[in-house]
């Protein structure tokens, strides 16, 4: 974990409406988004689900950017998670910004997740890059279940600087 991580603490209500944005997405479309080219488990669509809404909700609360908890979101048409950004996010601490071939051209951030008391989350916004310094031969992973661009969070820009151009 960096030392200039962003961190936003999520307790309740947050969390419960967060669970129900998921599984509402669950519901509605009944699989993420990509194509694992393996059959996941009820469970583990639930978790890269709550994951995703959780890393989302928290960039959006840090970049003051509008966030809605409308069932709105089409993973088939790849729609994006923040307007210009693309949010990722994982329960690993030391987890990497993972990105693909087919990602649209955009912002990349990495927000990592750990629970840290009764109901409450933690959502440690690393930092971020374009997906152009993304995705780089260096950064191709192939020892992984699921191929895929894995940038360590020490490549990272920090949080700040992406704040301040946005503002």
């Amino acid at each position: 974990m960096r030392s200039d991580a962003v961190h936003v603490e999520l307790t309740d209500p947050v969390l419960t409406q967060c669970q129900q944005l998921a599984e509402q997405r669950i519901a509605k479309y009944g699989r993420p988004h990509r194509n694992y080219g393996v059959t996941l488990t009820d469970d583990r669509i639930r978790r890269i689900n709550r994951i995703g809404v959780l890393a989302e909700f928290a960039t959006a609360f840090y970049l003051q950017r509008p966030w809605s908890w409308d069932c709105d979101y089409t993973p088939t048409s790849k729609d994006r998670d923040l307007g210009d950004i693309e949010v990722r996010g994982t329960d690993r601490a030391d987890g990497c910004l993972i990105t693909h071939d087919d990602d649209w051209p955009a912002t990349f951030v990495l927000v990592t997740l750990a629970i840290t008391g009764h109901r409450t989350v933690t959502a440690s916004l690393q930092g971020w890059l374009p997906l152009d310094q993304c995705n780089l031969p260096q950064h191709w992973r192939t020892d992984i279940p699921h191929p895929a661009y894995m940038t360590p969070q020490s490549a990272l820009h920090p949080m700040r600087m992406l704040t301040l151009i946005n503002n």
